[in-house]
């Protein structure tokens, strides 16, 4: 958590496990953000008011206020009695502001709750998600939507209650968007091993250079090449696939994200171009394979990335942490400037950021370079990995 005598709203930001650094730099760009502070999947920091900015954030998965906090929450059923009394205690009426203070929020409505908890318990997340509705509801003036599986929500809510239950303590937070920012407006098209938006933003984040021209040759559903575009507003970005029926999605996509991107057809193995980066999640031969000339040798793809690159160019690529691709790269010259596995979709991925041999190692930009500095000082992730 932030230091403490800090004044304004305590906010965490969410993130990828192996990407706070990312997330923390772009939250460090914010006005009036201060006292920030990494842990695992977290950035939390505060701010002088809350506003429609915090929902801007395009490398978290979501943005959380902190209503406040409960101690002495045991294992036993029986506690959460307690729990639930704690919470009603909190200032609803100011968070509720606050919250209105970001987006449009109804006087009255339908709301939900969702529990995470560590440790043996003698209750699971749906009960304590029950006794935490059951005793908001007043407070909150909305009526509790409750979940009683891990199917997606039936009653469309217009709050969302989240806390966080470690040792013998919650964190009791409220969700300020209407919906996780990792859900993007613009992807209403999606196919098999589609990439997750605030991964795609932070590649970009990380190799998508001001102007110059940038390739995705993979792009499936053009989510890192949208990305790239929204971040990059002078770069040209070139989103190219096998499967038409992902061109179509890529170009539907970036209509709807109000982006210039070139979409095209094109088999990966056969390119004739030279750009200044690729950022691409080529294909991790689980949802999607590879196809085309690249079909019975993957490995000519990335024999074949040199010759794409210009001077100074540099590729920034997601893989499956099984392919051991930054040990191959390495193997074959390549400089490697960072070499960081996250996990990624329930598994665990490798992000290479790396130019090709002979060429110079690509440098982060200062701020990405200070927050991964700060991330392996912390402990929260290491040079390679967690």
């Amino acid at each position: 958590m932030t230091s403490a005598g800090l004044k304004g709203p305590l906010i965490i930001a969410r993130s990828l496990h192996g990407l706070e650094w990312v997330c923390a730099a772009e939250v460090s760009a914010l006005t009036g953000a201060s006292g920030l502070s990494l842990g695992r999947r977290e950035v939390a920091f505060r701010v002088g008011e809350a506003g429609p900015s915090l929902l801007g954030l395009r490398t978290a998965d979501d943005v959380f206020l902190v209503a406040g906090s409960a101690g002495g929450i045991g294992a036993a059923k029986t506690d959460l009695e307690s729990l639930g009394r704690a919470a009603a205690e909190l200032d609803w009426r100011g968070v509720l502001d606050q919250v209105r203070g970001v987006r449009a929020l109804p006087e009255s409505g339908n709301f939900d709750v969702v529990a995470s908890l560590d440790g043996k318990r003698g209750y699971n997340r749906f009960a304590a998600e029950r006794w935490l509705g059951r005793a908001l509801a007043p407070e909150l003036g909305f009526l509790f939507a409750e979940r009683v599986s891990n199917e997606p929500q039936v009653v469309k809510t217009d709050l969302t209650v989240r806390t966080f239950i470690h040792g013998d303590s919650a964190l009791v937070t409220v969700r300020l968007g209407a919906r996780p920012l990792h859900r993007r407006d613009y992807k209403t098209s999606a196919g098999a091993g589609t990439l997750h938006p605030p991964a795609a933003a932070a590649l970009a984040a990380i190799a998508a250079p001001p102007r110059g021209t940038l390739l995705d040759p993979f792009c499936g559903d053009g989510t890192i090449a949208i990305e790239a575009a929204i971040a990059r507003p002078g770069l040209r970005v070139l989103a190219s696939d096998l499967d038409q029926a992902r061109v179509v999605s890529a170009a539907a996509n970036a209509r709807l994200a109000g982006v210039g991107i070139s979409v095209s057809r094109a088999d990966a193995g056969s390119l004739r171009c030279e750009v200044d980066a690729v950022v691409t999640n080529p294909p991790w031969d689980l949802a999607i394979g590879w196809g085309g000339r690249l079909r019975e040798s993957p490995g000519a793809f990335w024999r074949k990335l040199p010759d794409l690159l210009g001077a100074n160019g540099a590729i920034c690529t997601l893989t499956d942490a099984g392919l051991e691709m930054p040990d191959l790269l390495v193997a074959d010259g390549w400089a490697i400037a960072v070499r960081q596995r996250l996990r990624l979709a329930g598994r665990v991925a490798d992000l290479l950021f790396a130019a090709p041999p002979g060429a110079k190692t690509p440098k982060l930009p200062a701020g990405l370079r200070d927050w991964r500095a700060r991330a392996i000082a912390a402990g929260v992730i290491s040079d390679t990995g967690f």
